[in-house]
């Protein structure tokens, strides 16, 4: 199940402290993060402003389809996620990439 694949790499993030919750810490972070994630739930002026530090920094983004970001990290009402750590933003990204999202 790649769902559970995703929820393992954030999870490893999690606890390697290598996440960034939400923008406004997103936007402060002094590490540029290797992907951002955004809820498909999340209101359009904040995925707006999020898709734009995206583009601004060179980073990669991904707005999740059928899936609620809260769900897979174990946080309610979590809707902008930056995973700073390469090789798990690498792994996520390749992950959410090849679809069949089961």
């Amino acid at each position: 199940m790649k769902i559970e694949k995703i929820k393992t790499y954030l999870g490893f993030a999690i606890k390697s402290g290598e996440i960034v919750f939400g923008y406004d810490k997103l936007i402060v972070c002094k590490k540029q993060p290797g992907i951002v994630i955004v809820c498909s739930t999340q209101n359009e002026k904040v995925t707006e402003k999020v898709h734009r530090y995206c583009i601004n920094n060179g980073v990669e983004y991904i707005k999740l389809q059928n899936m609620i970001l809260g769900d897979l990290i174990g946080r309610e009402n979590c809707k902008v996620v930056g995973v700073l750590n390469r090789n798990l933003a690498t792994a996520i990204k390749n992950e959410l990439k090849s679809g069949n999202l089961e």
